[in-house]
């Protein structure tokens, strides 16, 4: 077991990881007391004590390691509330946390398609994630060679891995259009504001910033934010040391901005395919099917977005009661998705990539 400093969480994870940058963002936004340990370095560590192979892993100040992002999140909130990551609103503490699932299952996505798809985009990640490799595991003299000899088998794994997360040739159009579609909206909505809901960063924030970040890191997507999304850069860039700058704001001053990403990404797309996974999952079906604006979308179905949607039900189920929130759902096109009504109106099948 792990003995950090009294107080202190650590974290094991890589720069790459959204999910491990997203957890170290919380930590500087609450102040919690914390180290960083890489992956890689510490990797004995790290298999010792993680229940999957992903990162990030935190240890608690008693020692213990917990994983998966949200609910690590979840914990800081509960041990540290000030200051809080969820807005008092109930319509907006919902919404909050529909752009932080959104973050993490459906924009790593489109991250995932650009890091993996692009040759530029792939020497670039293979390079770093081959000398974080090889970094302290080795002598210098076998590290600067062994990671340009590394970084080519590390691309011809993970390129396979694209079509897990849905980033194969038929989706490409469709995950292409919503990366695009999310910069524009994103930066029509925070050129007014330092946050998604205000001056203070929420739930959302977290979730969406570690992907958000990861893209901004690499060639491709770097340069679409760099040239359509100047403040969306300076969010990302701010949510590496968030501050709290004032309030959130009410969902009325939000909604003309807010309200075209869940019209345009959040339900026919995010939603759309949780749904559609969630189904396939219950029904036995490896692969989820469905139409995205007339166009056919597919890949593997996964059980964790099913349980999180479970989740994510829950939490409206508890918020429905308020008016505002299911109006803004409605207006968006988006509460079809929570109410337990299946819109998708495509069953998942055995269609072969």
């Amino acid at each position: 077991m792990l003995k950090p400093k009294e107080g202190e969480y650590s974290i094991i994870g890589r720069p790459e990881s959204g999910y491990s940058m997203k957890v170290l963002s919380a930590m500087h936004y609450k102040g919690v007391a914390h180290q960083w340990m890489d992956r890689f370095s510490h990797h004995k560590l790290y298999k010792q004590h993680a229940k999957v192979q992903l990162i990030p892993l935190v240890f608690l100040p008693d020692g213990t390691a917990v994983q998966d992002s949200t609910p690590v999140l979840e914990l800081l909130e509960a041990r540290h509330p000030q200051p809080s990551i969820y807005p008092d609103d109930i319509a907006l503490r919902f919404l909050s946390d529909v752009l932080e699932e959104y973050g993490d299952e459906w924009v790593n996505k489109l991250m995932f398609h650009y890091r993996w798809g692009y040759p530029a985009d792939q020497k670039h990640r293979a390079k770093t994630l081959a000398e974080g490799t090889v970094a302290g595991l080795t002598t210098p003299l076998i590290g600067k060679i062994g990671g340009p000899l590394l970084a080519p088998l590390l691309i011809k794994r993970m390129v396979p891995r694209m079509a897990f997360a849905g980033a194969n040739d038929n989706n490409k159009p469709l995950l292409v259009e919503s990366f695009e579609n999310l910069v524009d909206m994103l930066q029509n909505h925070l050129l007014s504001r330092s946050y998604l809901f205000g001056e203070r960063p929420s739930f959302g924030d977290f979730g969406l910033w570690g992907q958000m970040y990861q893209a901004y890191i690499d060639p491709s997507c770097g340069a679409i934010l760099r040239q359509r999304g100047p403040a969306v850069v300076a969010w990302i860039e701010r949510m590496l040391e968030p501050e709290k700058y004032g309030e959130y704001e009410t969902l009325e001053s939000l909604e003309p901005t807010l309200a075209p990403l869940f019209s345009r990404e959040v339900g026919p797309r995010f939603l759309a395919w949780d749904v559609a996974n969630a189904r396939a999952w219950d029904a036995g079906e490896a692969q989820t099917e469905l139409e995205m604006d007339g166009r056919h979308y597919y890949q593997k179905t996964f059980k964790y977005p099913a349980q999180a949607l479970g989740i994510l039900k829950g939490k409206f189920n508890q918020a429905s009661s308020d008016g505002e929130l299911v109006r803004f759902l409605e207006s968006t096109g988006c509460l079809q998705y929570l109410t337990g009504t299946d819109p998708t109106g495509v069953s998942a099948g055995s269609l072969k990539e």
